[in-house]
C-alpha cells in the first residue's frame, strides 16, 4: 500500500510526481479501511473445529473508527522504520497533538499526515521546530485539506520556505475550518507577502489568529500587509513582528490599520519603525476603535517619539495595553508616557510597558495621582535608579495614610480643645450607660463637627470595636488610642499633641515636706583597678549611644513631626517594618 521507493529518490521528484504518490497512498489507506469493514460469508458447521485451518486461514476482524488512525500510524512508523511518538498516541486521544521540537524530519512528518488523514478526535497540531522539508509539506497540508476537524495548526522554526508558503496559502483558501496559524520563522521572502495578502484578502478567509513573525518580508512585505489588512475582516490576534518593515512599511501598515475593522492586537515589534513610523502607527490605533492591545517594542523609539504616541492614542478608549520595552527612551520616557496619561484622564490605557527600564525618583508622584483617577492603570518597569527611591516612596506613602487616618482626626479634635478621652467617652454617651453604640457614635462625630466621611465613620467603628458587639466601651476607645499611638512610634517619629512615648518614664521625686535627701558622703567609694583601666580603653560601637531626636513642640503639625524624622529612624522603619512587608 505503501510506497518502498527510498527518501532520497521521493525528495528528487517533481511536484507532480511526489502529489501522485501522496494521492495512491492516501486511495491505499481508504481502501483499508474499506476492507476492514467485510465479515466472512462462509458458514461454518457447529461441529467444525480444528487448529490447522485457523493457523493457515487467520480470521480478519474488523477494525473500528477510532482505532483506525492509531493502526494506521503504526503501520507507517514501521514502513519509514520509525519508533512511534507517544506524545502523537496520547494526543489522538486528548485531541491536542504537541509534536514540538522532536526533530520528526520529513518521514516523521509524513506517518503524522497519514495517521490524522482518518482522524475526526484531533483539533491541535503542533509541529513546531521539525524541519519537516518540502515532502514533509506537501503530506501535512495535504492531510489538512481532507481533515476538517483541526482548527489550530503550529508549523513554525520549519523552514518551509516559498514552496510551503504556496501550499498553505492554497490550502487555507479551500479549509474553511482552521482558526489559528503559526508559521513563524520560516524563512519567507518579500515575495511570499504576496501569496499570504492573497490569502488574508480572500472573501472565504476565516483565520481568527495569524503569526508571521521572524521572517523576512521587508518594505515591500509591508505595503502587501498593509493592503491585507484593510481588506481582512476576520483575523483579531496578529503577530508580524521581527520583519524588518521600515518606517515605509509602517507607513503602509497605519493606513491599513485605519479601515479594518475587526483586529483586536498587534504585536509589530521589531520593525526598526523609528519614531515616524510608530507615530503613524498610534495615529492610526487612534481612528480604529476595536485595537485592544499594541505592542511597539524594540522599534527605535526616542523620548519625544514615545510621547507623541501617547498623545496620538490619548483620545481612544479602545486600546488597553501598550507595550514600548527595548528603545532608547532614556530616563524621560517613563516620566513623560506618566505625564501624558495624567494630562489626558480620558485615555482608556490601562497598562504600559517599560520591561528594560528604570523609573527615576520624580516618576513615583505621578503615578500615585493617576492611580487616585484610574485605580486600575498599572506600569511594568524594571526597577528603580536609586534604590532608595521606593523606600522614600513608600514611607511617604505611609505618612500620608497615618495623616488621613480617621483615629488621627478624633485625636486633633481631642487636642485642639484641650478634652482628655474621657470626656470625649462621656460626650458620646448620651444614655450614660458606659458605652457607646454605633448610632451614638456617629451623631457625636457629625455633632461635633470632626472632618469624616460616612466611609470613615464606619472604618473607625468597626477598628474601635474590637470584640464587635455593636458597642464602643471606654476600655476599647483607650485601647484604640494606644495601637494608633504605637503605629506612630513605630514609623519613626514623635508623639503627637504631647503624648509620651512608651517607654517607662523616671520615677518622680518626693514632693512631702518632711522628706529629707539623703547626706553626701565625705570619703568616697574606692575606685576598683578595673574601671581605672577602663577609662584609657577605646569605647566599641556597641556602647555608644545614639542620641534620641529633640522633641518636638506640641503645637507643631503632625505632617511637620513625621517630616522631621531622622536618618537613623528611617533605617529602623526599613529594616523592622517596610522590608519585612515586601
Amino acid at each position: 500500500m505503501i510506497s518502498e521507493t527510498s527518501s532520497l529518490q521521493r525528495s528528487g521528484k517533481v511536484a507532480g510526481e511526489v502529489s501522485k504518490e501522496i494521492e495512491a497512498e492516501m486511495n491505499a489507506i481508504k481502501e483499508v479501511a474499506v476492507a476492514n469493514n467485510r465479515t466472512t460469508d462462509v458458514a461454518e458447521p457447529e461441529d467444525y473445529d480444528t487448529d490447522l485451518e485457523e493457523e493457515k486461514y487467520p480470521k480478519c476482524y474488523p477494525v473500528s473508527m477510532e482505532e483506525r488512525p492509531r493502526v494506521i500510524y503504526m503501520k507507517a512508523c514501521q514502513k519509514f522504520h520509525l519508533t512511534p511518538s507517544s506524545s502523537f498516541l496520547k494526543g489522538m486521544t486528548s485531541g491536542y497533538v504537541n509534536l514540538n521540537h522532536q526533530n520528526l524530519g520529513s518521514d516523521g512528518a509524513k506517518a503524522v499526515a497519514l495517521g490524522l488523514v482518518l482522524c475526526e478526535s484531533v483539533s491541535e497540531l503542533h509541529m513546531s521546530g521539525n524541519n519537516i522539508g518540502q515532502i514533509g509539506t506537501k503530506y501535512i497540508v495535504d492531510m489538512l485539506r481532507e481533515n476538517d476537524g483541526i482548527t489550530v495548526v503550529n508549523l513554525a522554526d520549519n523552514d518551509l520556505q516559498s514552496y510551503g508558503a504556496q501550499l498553505l496559502c492554497e490550502m487555507l483558501n479551500d479549509n474553511d475550518a482552521i482558526l489559528s496559524v503559526n508559521v513563524s520563522g520560516n524563512n519567507f521572502k518579500p515575495t511570499d507577502a504576496h501569496l499570504f495578502h492573497t490569502m488574508m484578502s480572500y472573501y472565504r478567509c476565516t483565520l481568527k489568529e495569524l503569526d508571521l513573525s521572524h521572517n523576512n518580508f521587508g518594505e515591500y512585505g509591508g505595503k502587501l500587509m498593509g493592503e491585507a489588512l484593510s481588506n481582512n475582516d476576520t483575523i483579531e490576534t496578529l503577530n508580524i513582528s521581527w520583519n524588518g518593515f521600515g518606517p515605509n512599511g509602517a507607513k503602509a501598515i497605519a493606513k491599513g490599520l485605519e479601515e479594518n475593522t475587526c483586529l483586536k492586537s498587534l504585536d509589530i515589534s521589531w520593525n526598526g519603525m523609528e519614531d515616524h513610523g510608530s507615530e503613524l502607527i498610534a495615529t492610526a490605533m487612534a481612528i480604529n476603535d476595536v485595537m485592544i492591545n499594541l505592542n511597539l517594542s524594540a522599534n527605535r523609539i526616542g523620548p519625544k517619539g514615545l510621547g507623541l504616541i501617547l498623545k496620538a492614542i490619548s483620545s481612544s478608549k479602545s486600546i488597553k495595553s501598550l507595550d514600548v520595552s527595548r528603545n532608547p527612551i532614556t530616563f524621560e520616557g517613563p516620566v513623560i508616557a506618566v505625564q501624558t496619561i495624567f494630562e489626558f484622564p480620558e485615555c482608556g490605557l490601562e497598562s504600559i510597558e517599560f520591561r528594560d527600564m528604570c523609573v527615576p525618583r520624580q516618576f513615583l508622584p505621578i503615578l500615585t495621582k493617576i492611580n487616585e483617577v484610574k485605580p486600575q492603570f498599572r506600569v511594568k518597569h524594571g526597577g528603580y535608579v536609586n534604590a532608595s527611591d521606593i523606600l522614600h516612596h513608600s514611607m511617604e506613602q505611609r505618612m500620608e495614610y497615618v495623616l488621613n487616618d480617621p483615629m488621627m482626626r478624633l485625636l486633633q479634635y481631642i487636642h485642639e480643645r484641650k478634652l482628655r478621652l474621657a470626656d470625649l467617652f462621656f460626650q458620646f454617651d448620651t444614655d450614660r450607660n458606659m458605652s457607646i453604640s454605633e448610632s451614638e457614635f456617629v451623631a457625636g462625630i457629625k455633632k461635633a463637627g470632626i472632618p469624616m466621611t460616612d466611609t470613615q465613620i464606619q472604618e473607625l467603628v468597626d477598628k474601635l470595636d474590637a470584640d464587635s458587639d455593636g458597642e464602643i466601651d471606654f476600655g476599647e476607645l483607650k485601647l484604640g488610642e494606644k495601637k494608633y499611638l504605637k503605629r506612630i512610634e513605630k514609623l519613626g517619629a514623635e508623639m503627637p499633641f504631647g503624648y509620651k512615648s512608651g517607654k517607662p518614664a523616671s520615677r518622680p521625686g518626693s514632693k512631702k515636706s518632711g522628706a529629707r535627701s539623703r547626706p553626701a558622703s565625705n570619703t568616697s567609694r574606692p575606685v576598683s583597678r578595673a574601671s581605672t583601666l577602663s577609662k584609657d580603653r577605646p569605647m566599641s560601637n556597641s556602647s555608644k549611644t545614639t542620641e534620641r531626636p529633640k522633641t518636638v513642640p506640641d503645637t507643631l503639625p503632625l505632617s511637620r513631626i513625621l517630616k522631621d524624622a531622622t536618618a537613623t529612624v528611617v533605617d529602623n522603619f526599613i529594616l523592622n517594618v517596610l522590608i519585612p512587608q515586601i
